[in-house]
């Protein structure tokens, strides 16, 4: 597995998947189809001294978006989040955890990493869990899309409890292109 810093040829790619059905119902907002928009995200993400944000290839072929964001350097932890934009290959969503904690903890000396999940999104929870990640609280009412409310879950790994429950998964390192 490939993470490829974003460029200005990925764009349409992750326009295309970021305004699917199967992508944004689990998304905070809805973004409208605009490259125009999308080169101000990329100027915008390529100033972020706080994140990193990549495109995922498996196999040579692209297959979706991870980032991690609001990364707090002082107290070492921030904010991972991921979809899988090409349907066929929904499956990897499982192995992106590990592949995420492995880099963070090993590579950017984070102590934490974090993910919010909505409610409605229960195959991503379940996920969490399963990885070993802590769920440590249920913001509700937090996100008001399509003028109905979502509840949203806060999970959290630390580096010491990734130690004890990642064994299993260290083999899992992605390959990281800048």
């Amino acid at each position: 597995m490939k993470w490829m810093q974003i460029q200005e040829e990925h764009l349409q790619l992750i326009l295309d998947w970021r305004t699917t059905e199967v992508v944004t119902r689990y998304m905070y907002t809805d973004i409208p189809y605009s490259m125009d928009n999308q080169r101000k995200w990329l100027d915008g993400i390529r100033k972020d001294e706080n994140g990193y944000y990549w495109v995922i290839s498996y196999r040579d072929e692209l297959i979706g978006f991870i980032s991690i964001t609001a990364i707090d350097w002082k107290n070492k932890r921030g904010f991972w989040n991921f979809y899988i934009g090409n349907p066929e290959y929904a499956m990897l969503a499982g192995f992106l955890g590990p592949y995420m904690y492995n880099y963070a903890f090993s590579e950017l000396g984070l102590e934490k990493l974090m993910g919010e999940v909505m409610g409605s999104n229960e195959g991503v929870r379940k996920l969490h869990l399963k990885q070993g990640a802590r769920e440590v609280g249920k913001m509700e009412h937090h996100i008001l899309k399509n003028e109905q409310w979502h509840d949203v879950y806060l999970f959290e790994m630390t580096k010491e409890r990734w130690e004890e429950v990642g064994q299993k998964y260290k083999k899992y390192m992605a390959e990281v292109i800048r």
